[in-house]
């Protein structure tokens, strides 16, 4: 009985031990290990006591060990959170920086910009300055009077705009006379060229050079380009000595070669073509 005694305390000792481990309050479990080791000697009525105390202690601190590690989980989950805010507040950190420094680039740039216009500013204002009847006027001063002056200008040249404008459609009206009085001047070179071509072959005398009496033809070299064509249109002169003694009528040309037919009946009594007699153009050309 004794042995069975000494196993069951020890294991509550150890009970109470794990419990102690856990437990907010470790005097109160001390106390009740005391009690139920003076207990040792008692009846086994005291034992049970105990026993049932040590019970509803081990339940108290297990109730308490449960309720911790519940609280423990809660913290960490708390602590994750806390983590988690803690990176996105270091992104927005991080994103702020950039911008910041972002922001102050774009300060750097405008003061540089700034500084580059007073000193256009000042350019400005000494090539105002350097302009008749604006030497001692300040800036403001200046441009106001440059901008009347623009004003006044801009009047000017929309007068002028407006006159260019009539000017140009009167240019454009002669520019088109013009070019019809050329092309009808270019026309009438062209004829007087081709007039004057002509009207210098008037003087050309050309040689009788072989006579058919049989067939009244004559024969006499005119050149490839003497104007001559056969026909009635073309007439020419027979003369000798200056005398003209028939008229002859072109039957053929080739080669420059002509062949040119004359009427006996109208010839001078006793006078025939002889070679050597001179042909002459009837009627100049041009007439």
């Amino acid at each position: 009985m004794k042995i069975v005694t000494y196993i069951f305390l020890g294991l509550v000792v150890v009970a109470g031990i794990f419990g102690c481990h856990y437990a907010s309050s470790q005097g109160k479990t001390l106390q009740v290990l005391v009690s139920a080791t003076r207990g040792l000697g008692e009846e086994e009525t005291g034992m049970a006591a105990a026993n049932k105390g040590l019970l509803a202690e081990a339940a108290t601190v297990a109730k308490t060990r449960a309720d911790a590690l519940k609280e423990n989980e809660s913290s960490q989950a708390e602590a994750q959170r806390a983590l988690e805010d803690m990176e996105a507040v270091k992104k927005v950190a991080e994103t702020n920086k950039e911008e910041m420094e972002t922001y102050q680039n774009r300060i750097a740039e405008a003061e540089t910009n700034r500084e580059g216009l007073t000193n256009e500013r000042e350019r400005i204002r000494e090539q105002i300055q350097k302009i008749p009847g604006l030497e001692n006027a300040d800036l403001e001063d200046a441009l106001d009077t440059l901008n009347s002056r623009v004003a006044s200008g801009a009047e000017e040249y929309a007068k002028l705009a407006e006159e260019s404008g009539v000017f140009k459609t009167k240019y454009d009206e002669l520019k088109g006379e013009v070019s019809a009085r050329e092309t009808e001047l270019d026309g009438k070179n062209k004829l007087n060229k081709e007039f004057m071509e002509r009207y210098r072959q008037n003087g050309e005398e050309f040689v009788v050079a072989a006579v058919d009496p049989q067939w009244h033809f004559v024969v006499f070299h005119a050149g490839e380009n003497s104007g001559l064509y056969a026909g009635g249109k073309t007439q020419l002169l027979l003369q000798r000595n200056g005398v003209s003694i028939a008229t002859l009528r072109i039957v053929s040309v080739s080669g420059g070669q002509v062949v040119a037919e004359y009427d006996e009946k109208v010839l001078p009594r006793g006078l025939v073509p002889e070679v050597g007699d001179q042909v002459f153009r009837k009627e100049p050309l041009g007439s």
